[in-house]
């Protein structure tokens, strides 16, 4: 069975976030991401708590985005960026702004690696935008993001990478891949067709009129 992560951003978010995102959760969705980049570290923590809690009492796998320091005090599963993804590569002593560099990233795995038993387990995400970023980020993640694969407005003027990009990072890489970029009922099938093992849903899960109608959209030709 294919994972369905929701990627939550306040900018994108039709009414009531947190509300949305227990909408969600209580749908069936599997694990739920915190982005929110134009945020100060103390206000993405305080938002964090209140999502942490929500994912908590559905039990589904809570992922912080880019503020480092916030998720290993919370101690949630982490989705690195393009950038820290080169400060990791280059066994940088010098930590980002927010608190990333390759020992207390090192410290990090291994509490995460402690926590696989629990569920949902400690994860760590990382872009695959290609297959040469790919084999760079599968040294330090778990699960790599592949996009953007359909067009999207978040990423307009820019051409899509396609399904095809799945194939070759699974064909090279051993790692979970996840697509991201305008993924919705029509053509999720494809991505899972050529291997992927999850799909990321951002701006129409944000603005959903009905958030159970939304994720059954993309299980109800798979359920049994």
């Amino acid at each position: 069975m294919f994972k369905i992560l929701i990627i939550a951003d306040p900018k994108l978010a039709g009414g009531d976030l947190l509300e949305r995102i227990a909408g969600l959760c209580e749908t069936g969705v599997d694990a739920v991401l915190l982005r929110a980049k134009f945020l100060s570290e103390e206000e993405f923590r305080a938002l964090a708590i209140s999502v942490k809690q929500i994912c908590d009492k559905f039990g589904r796998e809570f992922i912080i985005n880019q503020f480092f320091n916030v998720a290993c005090e919370l101690k949630s599963s982490f989705w690195l960026t393009s950038a820290q993804i080169d400060l990791l590569q280059n066994f940088s002593d010098t930590s980002d702004e927010f608190g990333l560099n390759f020992a207390k990233f090192k410290d990090f795995k291994d509490m995460a690696t402690k926590f696989t038993t629990i569920s949902p387990a400690l994860k760590i995400y990382a872009p695959a935008h290609d297959q040469a970023q790919a084999e760079i980020s599968a040294k330090f993640a778990d699960i790599l993001i592949a996009s953007h694969i359909f067009a999207t407005s978040c990423k307009a003027g820019l051409k899509p990478k396609g399904p095809a990009l799945i194939r070759k990072i699974k064909a090279r890489v051993d790692r979970q891949v996840y697509a991201l970029g305008g993924i919705n009922k029509l053509n999720f099938r494809s991505v899972l067709d050529v291997g992927a093992d999850g799909i990321c849903l951002m701006s129409e899960a944000m603005r959903c009129e009905n958030e159970r109608e939304f994720i059954n959209g993309f299980l109800a030709d798979t359920l049994v």
